[in-house]
């Protein structure tokens, strides 16, 4: 079982990955200091120096004479099903081509091992994990990322032998899609002829022989060999001049990143349709290849769960840089790797809550929903049914109950009626009548019981000054249950409250300014005071939106709980949300994360 502190190292793990992204994504959308041409030049910078490096730094440490073969040849196995697969479904399909191929083999077949897999393999299964996951991040960085820079290199020269010179033109080159298509309607003859294709791969030997990941992952291989045969140590100074660079490989990759997110209009950069299809790649299809691969070459036990876990790891951040230098798909590969990390987070928290809704053409709506605590599951049916100006909702619950409320819109100008009763539940029949003015708002109900419990609410004033209370009386005890009252002041771009609640223990204030409405950026605070202990609570709040499709809120108060959340609108009226709370006081406390889907029609 995964433990806190566990679950402290993967959080931490990842978290630092976040901080570089979001400082890459404010340094251009909001404070713009990178200009596109500087952007590009720092992933260049990632992709011919810190990456290499990186990969020469994770190579170089691993035994090259103690691998666990069934575990090498289960993965080559996957990555080998996996491009003949896309190889044919691209075939027939009428969209697609070598550009699909890179795309799909990389969400499908290379996760996030190196920062999220170390950690959370070695928490589920012990050290073992950590040295066999640590063997599939150095074929990543041997291999498999070698053969993605030649198919990224063989997409180019391809690219290139349509047009008369020996180079791609600037335009090919800074629409390579387009390119791509080109080349393959109208040079997929040239391609074939073995002269010219000979021509292609010598370019692509070439490219691949001048590229610095090549030369990285050779020496380092030469490096482990000698170093693990002999215990030939390398120079300190030699040691702390990769270190040095290695070391921010990851998190200069993540900053190109946000860099790459602040470039586009929307944080999902490639739409709805295709985060979904990159997701089922991601989580679904890859370790389902990965299981069936490990099955046929014989990989059983512990090691077969550690290689189909980390094959649903999220998405690598390497394969993304490269698609950012190539400029093939990259806006697929940002997004899988957004998602990829959210999701990646650890969630201690064991509730899950489905709901839908369905409407007829007669006006009839019924609600599903299934809520799952530990391990009870409460599901309830809601059917509504309007007809004129009544409105009924009935809802029935997995213990048996039957809520009906029928409730009565203007019986006469300005009133509501509304009546509620449970079954069996004889005593929880409530009838409640309503009254709004422009001015004023009244809200009565009274318990349908010999004793029962009356509630008033109402409110007075204009758009700029209201004041209101909220009272509750039990004629069976003689006592006020309730007691609340407070006043309301709001204008354009402010609003500011004060409260008395819990009849008179607690009084809170707050407000909520606006400052920049065209971009929905707004500050809040909230400041409670609990007479009966002298408890009081301050939080302060924010909220921005990042495009017109997306916004993000977080709240922080002085017991060290933050909140945030973050709102994608991927269709219309259908939102996508992630929300997170973390106490930093206890830290190794579970974290909260929360995602909610509303469709509607």
């Amino acid at each position: 079982m995964i433990s806190l502190i566990d679950v402290y190292h993967v959080v931490a793990a990842t978290v630092p990955l976040y901080v570089a992204m979001i400082l890459a994504y404010v340094s251009v959308k909001w404070w713009k200091l990178f200009t596109p041409e500087q952007c590009s030049g720092i992933n260049k910078f990632v992709a011919k120096f810190s990456i290499p490096l990186l990969s020469f730094q994770v190579i170089s440490a691993n035994n090259p004479y103690k691998m666990n073969l069934k575990l090498i040849l289960s993965d080559g196995l996957q990555k080998a099903i996996a491009f003949l697969a896309l190889t044919a479904i691209t075939k027939f399909s009428s969209h697609g081509g070598l550009n699909s191929i890179i795309t799909g083999l990389s969400l499908s077949t290379l996760p996030n091992t190196l920062i999220l897999g170390i950690p959370l393999l070695k928490a589920m299964y012990a050290e073992e994990a950590g040295a066999l996951v640590s063997q599939i991040v150095v074929l990543q960085s041997l291999v498999w990322y070698n053969l993605l820079l030649f198919l990224f290199e063989f997409r180019a020269a391809k690219a290139a032998s349509v047009t008369p010179s020996s180079e791609a033109t600037a335009e090919e080159m800074e629409a390579p899609n387009e390119a791509q298509s080109k080349d393959e309607e109208g040079g997929e003859e040239r391609t074939r002829n073995p002269k010219n294709m000979k021509s292609i791969l010598l370019t692509v030997g070439r490219k691949l022989f001048a590229n610095p990941n090549t030369h990285a992952t050779l020496l380092s291989l030469i490096w482990a060999s000698i170093h693990f045969r002999w215990g030939v140590k390398m120079p300190e100074i030699v040691t702390q001049s990769i270190s040095i660079l290695a070391n921010g490989g990851l998190g200069m990759a993540t900053f190109s990143l946000g860099l790459f997110m602040a470039s586009r209009p929307s944080i999902i950069a490639c739409g709805a349709r295709m985060t979904m299809v990159a997701m089922g790649l991601k989580f679904l299809a890859g370790p389902a290849v990965m299981a069936l691969s490990s099955f046929v070459i014989g990989l059983r036990g512990r090691a077969l769960r550690i290689a189909i876990v980390q094959a649903a790891l999220p998405q690598g951040i390497v394969p993304f840089v490269f698609a950012k230098e190539y400029n093939v798909h990259p806006e697929i590969l940002s997004t899988a790797v957004i998602f990829g990390m959210l999701v990646a987070l650890p969630d201690y928290q064991s509730d899950h809550k489905f709901t839908i809704t369905t409407y007829s053409p007669t006006g009839v709506a019924i609600t599903s929903s299934g809520t799952k605590k530990g391990d009870v599951f409460l599901a309830d049916v809601t059917t509504q049914l309007k007809k004129n100006n009544v409105t009924t909702d009935i809802k029935v619950d997995t213990e048996s109950n039957l809520l009906t409320t029928i409730t009565v819109d203007q019986p006469c100008p300005g009133v509501k009626a509304i009546l509620s009763f449970k079954v069996p539940d004889q005593s929880s029949g409530k009838a409640e009548l309503q009254y709004l003015h422009d001015y004023a708002g009244i809200s009565t109900s009274v318990g349908l019981t010999a004793n029962p419990v009356v509630n008033f609410s109402g409110v007075l004033g204009t758009n700029l000054l209201a004041l209101g209370t909220d009272v509750s009386f039990d004629t069976k005890s003689g006592n006020f249950t309730k007691c609340n009252a407070g006043l309301n002041f709001s204008n354009a771009d402010l609003i500011a409250s004060l409260n008395l609640n819990e009849k008179g223990d607690v009084v809170s204030g707050s407000f909520y300014h606006s400052l920049y409405p065209e971009q929905n950026t707004a500050v809040g605070a909230e400041v409670t005071h609990r007479f009966s202990n002298s408890e009081n609570t301050i939080t302060l709040g924010a909220q921005h939106a990042l495009d017109s499709l997306t916004s993000v809120k977080a709240r922080v108060n002085n017991f060290g709980k933050a909140n945030a959340l973050i709102q994608h609108e991927w269709r219309p009226k259908s939102f996508f949300t992630i929300s997170g709370e973390v106490d930093t006081r206890a830290i190794e406390k579970s974290t909260k994360i929360g995602l909610a889907l509303a469709l509607k029609p």
